[in-house]
């Protein structure tokens, strides 16, 4: 990643990068969303990686059209929410006028293929029915992107974007607590398998600490995570 970039709102201001992977979390000033690890800054400006480096448009496999960024999001009736996450638009987001899509600028980033140690392969998808393992929801009739394991049909696993940036932003990421985490989400009448709550926690990680652009998760877990999509 560069050194120094300018602000994809303020051409005049110059922002730089601050590699920390483990500094405190903060408020994106671009996305309004929170952030930890690497940031680039400004004075009161304060950018996910992935924000200050956002491209004027995208082209994502899984949203027909082209995605224009918009720096300020639409607000009263006009608000609207991250397809992927389901969480609100508040800033820097990814829209699609084809197809009516919106996604943070962190959601369009996720990789839509990750192959685990192993080989468990897990793909993003828009739709499946099926009930998150984690948190056992369907959304009723929005249902938040997923991640489905695609190597045994009898054992699959699933996992919301929502709940992976959730338990995520929910605290630190030892593999303990992260379990006792999905455990408490999954709920009481569920119990879930410790292998099948160790991958989703592996799968947590590596998605987070892709975003943020630190390697160590692919370094320790022989990750393969394949990002199938081109910016212009």
């Amino acid at each position: 990643m560069s050194l120094e970039v300018r602000h994809p709102a303020r051409p005049g201001c110059m922002l730089t990068l601050h590699g920390d992977a483990d500094a405190m979390a903060f408020q994106c000033t671009g996305c309004m969303e929170t952030g930890k690890g690497p940031r680039y800054t400004s004075g009161d400006h304060v950018l996910h990686t992935y924000c200050a480096l956002a491209t004027p448009t995208l082209q994502h496999p899984l949203v027909e059209g082209i995605m224009e960024l918009r720096l300020v999001a639409p607000t009263g009736g006009d608000a609207v929410r991250c397809d992927a996450c389901y969480d609100a638009v508040r800033g820097f987001h990814y829209h699609s006028s084809t197809s009516g899509v919106d996604l943070h600028p962190g959601c369009a980033k996720m990789p839509r293929s990750i192959t685990l140690r192993g080989g468990t392969i897990f793909d993003l998808r828009t739709e499946v029915s099926h009930r998150c393992t984690s948190c056992k929801a369907m959304e009723g009739f929005y249902r938040p992107w997923f991640y489905r394991s695609e190597n045994n049909p009898d054992q699959r696993m699933y996992l919301h974007v929502k709940c992976i940036k959730e338990i995520q932003d929910a605290g630190d990421d030892d593999e303990v607590r992260m379990m006792v985490r999905l455990q408490e989400r999954a709920g009481r009448n569920v119990r879930l398998e410790r292998r099948v709550c160790k991958t989703l926690v592996i799968m947590v990680r590596i998605v987070f600490r892709l975003l943020i652009g630190d390697p160590t998760p692919i370094l320790t877990e022989g990750v393969n995570a394949i990002v199938s999509m081109a910016m212009q």
